[in-house]
């Protein structure tokens, strides 16, 4: 399950390659790893926003407007 794991304001966390994490959050696998950080205080791990389809499906034809 991928969820969102911003850190708190002016700390830098590590990912587990090494890297560190975005300011604003990123992207994570919610696995041992990020549930470790969790607990520590380290990031809170969030639910991505939910995407929404803005374009039309080209398989159904468009109803003519009146």
């Amino acid at each position: 399950m991928i969820v969102i794991a911003p850190p708190p304001p002016g700390r830098r966390i590590r990912k587990p390659n090494g890297q560190i994490l975005k300011a604003g959050g990123e992207p994570v696998e919610r696995d041992s790893y990020w549930l470790r950080r969790e607990k520590d205080g380290d990031v809170r791990l969030s639910e991505p926003p939910k995407t929404t389809v803005t374009a039309a499906n080209p398989e159904v034809p468009a109803k003519p407007k009146k």
